[in-house]
């Protein structure tokens, strides 16, 4: 866990499963916070399967924050983790495409656990396999994207967008260009109402796949809608 105030851009969606509840932390690239807390009522088919759902609602909202990551984490001994990898398969395969999903044993219901998994470096070692997978998903997508000309490159063209009623898809930058950019109040709002129109902004760091190819377009891209 960090000091107070030190926050970072956001990487991985830990889950820590156990028989009463799944409890949500959001792992940045300086820290852990604990976010929600899903509670578990009954354990017949029906209400497995609305705490399921419930899970899924979360992480789809989380993933508008920029998380590319989600990390499940329950005991060996339990079948929490394969049963919800086995609703996430059947009923949300979007969820697979969109982000990058790896299980870990232990547990991860309280900050004491959290801190115990990161002090035997399981966490970081899942963020990092994580975040090399989705970042050749990301380039992939990009790639797609250029070919079909359908990628912005600067904050004025990603204005221009949104006034012409286009949405953005995935906004991708590099960690050197959010540094440069955090304070820009402009940037800062083109981003929240890219986020309320449901894209997603990702911030790579510059170990990631993608960040290289990112940095040679100039470390900001915007994937868009097609024109009509």
């Amino acid at each position: 866990m960090s000091r107070r105030g030190r926050r970072g851009y956001p990487t991985s969606i830990l889950i820590g499963l156990d028989e009463k509840a799944a409890h949500f932390w959001t792992i940045y690239s300086e820290s852990v916070k604990p976010s929600k807390v899903i509670t578990r009522i009954g354990n017949d088919e029906k209400s497995t399967y609305k705490f399921h759902e419930e899970i899924v609602e979360s992480i789809r909202a989380m993933l508008l924050e920029g998380f590319t990551g989600v990390i499940i984490t329950s005991e060996d001994r339990t079948q929490h983790t394969p049963r919800l990898m086995e609703h996430i398969t059947k009923h949300h395969k979007w969820l697979k495409d969109r982000a990058t999903i790896r299980q870990l044993a232990g547990r991860a219901s309280t900050a004491n656990e959290v801190t115990q998994l990161i002090r035997a470096n399981k966490i970081q070692e899942t963020v990092q396999e994580a975040s090399e997978e989705a970042g050749e998903k990301l380039l992939n997508l990009l790639e797609k994207a250029l070919r079909e000309n359908n990628v912005l490159y600067t904050i004025e063209e990603l204005s221009a967008a949104l006034n012409a009623e286009r949405k953005p898809i995935v906004v991708l930058i590099t960690e050197e260009f959010d540094v440069r950019n955090r304070r820009n109040r402009r940037f800062q709002s083109l981003m929240q109402i890219s986020r309320n129109l449901g894209a997603s902004m990702t911030i790579l760091k510059p170990t990631n796949a993608a960040s290289v190819r990112l940095s040679q377009l100039g470390g900001f891209t915007c994937v868009i809608s097609p024109k009509p």
